[in-house]
């Protein structure tokens, strides 16, 4: 019998801390910045992205139109089966995903938004997913379609551990491959 391995035990570990400490931070809630880590274990990946609302679907306040419904269920839609890593060969699948959009209680410090009202607070996606991923075991580089699928999004923060690397690099808008041996 296989034991898990145990980079993959210690990603919910290290979210949870990035989770408490970014609630202690109040600049951690910055728009055009999200936040993606992930763990390699042979073709198993588990997979982390948060990010403020406002970068996937444009605002922070409760849906209050039919296009700000539709925005949010075709972002849930996507996140729920679109691998947030990839091959350079596109053999990721999602095993499963947790999406989910929440509300925190954070108040603006005296700056106007260009992005309309938030009735007080601010609200993120947070999306992990275990993905097949064949191969990517041996990959110097993966991929995201984060990067050029949300505009609003500027900078993706990207951290890893595997059997043979760590790391983190920051991907400006556009940019896709994560280079995984520095």
């Amino acid at each position: 019998m296989k034991r898990p391995g145990y980079r993959l035990l210690l990603l919910p570990l290290t979210l949870l801390a990035a989770a408490a400490t970014s609630g202690e931070n109040p600049g951690a809630h910055q728009h055009g910045h999200a936040e993606l880590s992930f763990a390699v274990d042979g073709s198993k990946v588990e997979v982390m992205f948060a990010s403020p609302a406002y970068n996937v679907v444009g605002f922070e306040h409760e849906v209050r139109t039919e296009a700000q419904s539709q925005a949010l269920n075709e972002a849930n839609d996507w996140f729920a089966g679109t691998p947030l890593i990839n091959t350079p060969d596109g053999t990721c699948s999602v095993i499963s995903s947790d999406v989910h959009h929440s509300g925190q209680e954070q108040e603006h410090e005296g700056r106007e938004d260009d992005h309309g009202d938030h009735g007080g607070g601010h609200s993120a996606f947070e999306v992990i997913q275990t993905l097949e991923c064949p191969g990517v075991q041996d990959a110097s580089t993966l991929t995201t379609p984060l990067t050029t699928r949300f505009e609003r999004l500027e900078h993706l923060q990207a951290q890893w551990a595997g059997a043979t690397s760590q790391g983190a690099t920051r991907l400006e808008h556009g940019e896709r491959t994560i280079e995984l041996r520095q």
